[in-house]
């Protein structure tokens, strides 16, 4: 990927963010200043935000106060002298329509990208970006590794220590503590623990938890069946869609993978597989074939190259990955 397509991602995160950060922002504040400060900043600054709220309206989203047309471009207008503004701008502004039209596809896909992540953002401590991992040292001596697109937030009181997975997977090392047991919220699943080693990731799918050493109590929050006891080398998988929890034997190298850089699936759906690739990949991933997404795949997956894996995980069934622009790829069997 090229330094440009880069920046001009990096560009419509921003716009994109700005979207957020000025919800409800009122006229002449501190950050409406510093937003008509990063709009000014150049041409490329005010396509990118021109395109996002493109692509915000095209996503049905109402139209706010601040994107108002006069306002914005009353900043635009600050950024050129006044002899650019009738000649040089009037023959800048106007785009090819390809080109405004794989702009238009990049704002969306950040869209759909970006809104969720913010709202999670307000909500985490600690949120590592795609392909990033992260070591978490908490106050009690407690660690956590926190893969790619992953998010916690953390709370130590004395009468426990709390952690919410609020996306991705996070890997566990739990410092002994007998009177402050260590709890882990994992949409659908809490693991409760006084001290011991363990993997927890989220999907949309299902919560999985595997246990490396010690031993833990995996509740489920979302239905009454009775608690699981783990032990060492083995994982408790919950389906979102039904509650049913299925407890398995794993190899205890197979336990948090994602930390060299591979993920193990055992017969997972091509949907989950994609999903656990996002979280490495910096383009929006959509799959248009609902019959490919829901064949199920088993093997171990290098997330070095996430293209490769991509298609590692779709070839077998006919499927292909096309990049469609630097920020999307489209998988498909046509």
């Amino acid at each position: 990927m090229g330094s440009k397509a880069t920046t001009e991602r990096e560009l419509l995160g921003e716009a994109t963010r700005w979207i957020l950060r000025l919800r409800g922002v009122p006229e002449g504040s501190p950050v409406r200043l510093e937003f008509d400060a990063w709009v000014s900043t150049s041409p490329d600054h005010q396509s990118a935000w021109a395109s996002v709220n493109q692509a915000w309206n095209v996503l049905g989203a109402a139209q706010p106060a601040y994107a108002d047309r006069n306002w914005a471009a009353a900043a635009s207008d600050r950024t050129v002298s006044p002899s650019r503004r009738s000649h040089g701008i009037a023959r800048r502004l106007p785009r090819r329509p390809f080109a405004l039209a794989v702009s238009a596809l990049a704002a969306i896909c950040l869209l759909w990208v970006f809104v969720p992540a913010m709202l999670i953002d307000l909500r985490s401590d600690y949120r590592t970006a795609a392909g990033q991992t992260e070591l978490v040292r908490m106050a009690d001596g407690s660690t956590v590794e926190l893969s790619g697109s992953s998010a916690i937030s953390t709370q130590i009181a004395s009468g426990e220590r709390r952690v919410k997975l609020l996306a991705g997977a996070a890997f566990f090392e739990v410092a002994h503590d007998e009177g402050r047991p260590f709890l882990v919220d994992a949409d659908g699943i809490e693991v409760t623990v006084l001290g011991t080693a363990f993997d927890v990731q989220v999907s949309s799918a299902s919560t999985t938890v595997a246990l490396l050493r010690g031993s833990i109590r995996a509740e489920m929050t979302r239905s009454d069946d009775a608690p699981v006891v783990l032990h060492p080398g083995q994982v408790a998988v919950i389906d979102h869609a039904d509650g049913k929890v299925t407890v398995r034997d794993i190899a205890l190298e197979d336990i948090g993978a994602w930390r060299d850089g591979k993920i193990l699936l055992e017969g997972a759906t091509v949907r989950e597989a994609i999903e656990i690739v996002q979280r490495y990949h910096p383009a929006w991933i959509v799959i248009s074939d609902s019959g490919l997404a829901e064949r199920r795949i088993s093997g171990l997956f290098d997330l070095a190259d996430p293209d490769k894996a991509l298609t590692a995980i779709v070839g077998p069934f006919g499927g292909k990955v096309r990049a469609v622009t630097p920020l999307s790829r489209v998988i498909s069997r046509l």
